[in-house]
């Protein structure tokens, strides 16, 4: 499997079933995320990947999120590589 490298705080913009909940529910809309992590656990479904961030509301300064991550997120490995390079 090839790796991807996603910087921690890269935005990526993710469309209608690239990605699934971390309980495998298929996403039915477009998500913009900022990246803290990529594929820190393993998941059970092959050709996915774990992403965990924040939404893009986390970086207002009205907001001050106290979690480490707000999304976690199972992410087609191909569509998180087309993400990154759109």
């Amino acid at each position: 499997m090839v790796s991807i490298r996603v910087a921690a705080g890269e935005r990526l913009s993710l469309r209608t079933g690239e990605w699934a909940t971390h309980t495998a529910q298929l996403g039915t809309t477009y998500i913009d995320m900022r990246v803290v992590d990529v594929g820190g656990e393993p998941t059970d479904v092959p050709g996915w990947v774990r992403v965990r961030g924040h939404g893009l509301d986390c970086q207002w300064e009205s907001v001050q999120c106290p979690h480490p991550w707000c999304l976690e997120l199972l992410v087609r490995v191909e569509a998180l590589y087309d993400a990154v390079n759109r």
